[in-house]
This record gives C-alpha cells, structure tokens and sequence, in this order.
C-alpha cells in the first residue's frame, strides 16, 4: 500500500510558498503523493502544480471533487436539468484532467442531499443515469472514477459500502470503481471490516480519517486494524489520509498522522 495526503487546493494559500513548504514536508515525513481537493479543472493552476510536485518527487494520485455541492450547487439528485447536466459536465471535466495526470477522481458529494430530492427513487435513477454517462467517458479515456459511500448527515443517497457496491456492479464500467472512507465507515456501518473481502476486486482507493476528523490516533478509530483488514484482501492502491477538524498546523498533522502510521505497522517510503 502506498500513503497519500490530502491538500486544499492550492489556490487557497496564502502565497504559493506555503503549498511547496507543505510539499517538501510530505516528502521528509515520507508520504507517496498528494491528492488535492480542488472545485474546477478549469482554474486549477496546472502547469503551476507539475512543476512543484516535480520538484518535490510527489504524484498526484487523485482530485475531490465534492466542494463544488456547497459551493456552487452541483448536483446530481436535483430535478433541475440544468444543475444536472452543469455537475455531469463538470464530472467529465475533472475526467480530462485526470487522464492527463494519471490521477483518480474521488466522487460521492455531489450526489446532494435528501433537501435537493425528497423522491429517493427519482434521485437514484438521476444519480444512476449520470454516473452512468460519466463512467462511460471515464472508461473510453482510462480514468476511474472511485465511488465513495458518505454518512448519510453529509449526502442523501448511497451511504454505506453495501449501496454503493451494488450500484457500482450494476454499471459494470471500468472507469466506476468505489473507495471507503474511515470517517464514513464508523457511523454508516454496523461492522467496519465485514463488507472488506467482498469489495475487494471494486476497490481502488481508501481514505483514512479519525472520527473526530482530527489527526491518526486521536481517537478510537483501529487504525492498525483497517490496515491488516486491507493487506489480507490484497489491496494494494493509496491510502490518503485526510485531517479536516484541527487546531493543529498542517506540518503537525503530517508528521503526527504519519507516525500512528509507522505505528500501526506501515513502512512508507523513507523521507
């Protein structure tokens, strides 16, 4: 397994410095690569990017794509067609970056909420028909689109690893695959490591988050656990950690994550 960490979009720091010094300390603490959460292909600074992660010998191994929803209100369960149609194009858009990255696409915020769509048949059936359309352009250009199941507080539809991987099946597209998150995990499902083994020729990638959205080992999350569970399945893609509650600064997080990590018995590359 190789470990990743999430960044904000570097348009959101202060001065460009800040996300290089982020960078070479990802590098020592000796993370793989950086996954970035960015809201629009379209302004995202890419040759800007390259050249930083070039320099600090990171890749990129996927984009998020769900701060788009808040922000901008994209979504796929909504009966306005032309949200829709806007949030499909948008998906296709994060397609084409990816492709040229080599990257995957973390997808499951953009779904909306039971407030976008109360029907939750007429939501499944927009949300099918539109993952449906993107995974197909996903898989005529080698992208994947990883499917993540969100607690139902945060998305409407397809909270659990169970829903996901049914729909995820019934597409049958390469370019559909689906991830598990921690955070997610620990409040949707009723055994954390149960529905593992059967998912693990769909999943491509996992986020590791504390239940408090704090740093690793923070709280009772069994870090260790998740990572012999994933091992004994044979995965073998990135694990990306993810803090998104703290009062700590981002240099703490990293070096603080990465040690419960080497904790737990992971062997990243050495920084």
């Amino acid at each position: 397994m190789r470990v990743s960490y999430v960044l904000p979009d570097p348009a959101s720091y202060g001065d460009w410095g800040e996300f290089e010094t982020d960078l070479a300390c990802l590098r020592r603490a000796g993370y793989d690569a950086v996954e970035l959460q960015i809201p629009d292909p379209a302004l995202f600074d890419e040759p800007r990017v390259r050249y930083s992660l070039e320099a600090a010998g990171h890749s990129l191994c996927a984009f998020q794509t769900g701060s788009t929803y808040a922000t901008r209100g994209n979504c796929l369960s909504t009966a306005d067609d032309g949200v829709r149609r806007r949030t499909i194009d948008l998906l296709k858009s994060f397609v084409d970056l990816a492709a040229r990255w080599g990257s995957t696409i973390v997808f499951g915020s953009l779904q909306g909420r039971l407030t976008d769509e109360p029907d939750r048949a007429a939501a499944a059936f927009r949300i099918r028909t539109a993952i449906d359309e993107v995974g197909r352009y996903a898989t005529r250009s080698g992208v994947t689109l990883a499917f993540e199941p969100v607690q139902h507080g945060e998305v409407g539809f397809h909270n659990t690893i169970a829903e996901v991987a049914e729909l995820v099946r019934e597409l049958d597209l390469p370019g559909v695959r689906m991830m598990i998150d921690t955070f997610h995990m620990n409040i949707e499902e009723r055994d954390m490591f149960a529905p593992l083994p059967a998912i693990r020729d769909i999943l491509v990638h996992v986020h590791l988050s504390e239940t408090n959205r704090d740093v690793l080992g923070t709280t009772h999350w069994p870090t260790a656990r998740l990572l012999d569970e994933l091992q004994r399945i044979g995965y073998a893609g990135y694990c990306s950690v993810g803090v998104y509650n703290t009062r700590r600064t981002r240099a703490e997080c990293i070096e603080q994550c990465m040690a419960e990590l080497r904790r737990c018995g992971l062997s990243p590359r050495a920084g």
